[in-house]
């Protein structure tokens, strides 16, 4: 099965979010990220044997356990790998480094599995991936508009582990266990 770790978006956020998804599905190139899959990825694991699971799940709550809840806000709006070559676009995350810091908690636990550390974690929401190069006028005036916008804010209480099913129509996250930070 297909699992990556993160944080779901509070409803009211992703409801701020969808004007902008609204804007990105003129773009033909684009293709925008569903508002019910929204969320903060913290690792992306790919295809783990359904056996692991439960060993994942374990190391995962030890790592929740030790981590204190916090806030983050959703806020402005960027791209990977560049302005000029887009692939990816975002919106980011303002959280005072508590991100990164739980992501490098996870990324040990995840390395006793084998799984390859990331290089550099860049926290972030994706709400669009890109084909080819849109129309830069036209996300010139996205940037405009929604770089210092606040999307909203939120405690960060929990992460899942999810499970991925890629369809034709887009994935379908479903979530496997969830995982409780210390209050």
């Amino acid at each position: 099965m297909r699992v990556f770790i993160g944080i779901d978006l509070p409803i009211d956020i992703k409801e701020n979010l969808k004007e902008i998804i609204d804007k990105l599905k003129k773009i033909k190139e684009a293709k925008p990220v569903k508002i019910e899959n929204l969320h903060i990825t913290l690792k992306f694991l790919g295809e783990v044997e359904e056996k692991n699971i439960d060993k994942i799940k374990g190391k995962l709550e030890i790592c929740a356990k030790e981590f204190e809840s916090f806030d983050v806000e959703i806020k402005g709006i960027g791209v990977f790998p560049s302005e000029k070559k887009i692939r990816v676009m975002w919106v980011g995350t303002e959280d005072w480094g508590y991100l990164k810091k739980l992501n490098s908690k996870i990324e040990e636990a995840m390395s006793d599995f084998g799984f390859e550390k990331e290089k550099e974690f860049v926290s972030h929401v994706t709400i669009a991936r890109f084909k080819s190069v849109p129309n830069l006028n036209f996300i010139k005036e996205i940037f405009e508009k929604y770089n210092e916008f606040l999307f909203g804010k939120f405690k960060v209480d929990f992460f899942h582990l999810y499970e991925s099913k890629l369809m034709l129509e887009g994935p379908i996250y479903n979530i496997i266990a969830k995982f409780k930070l210390r209050q």
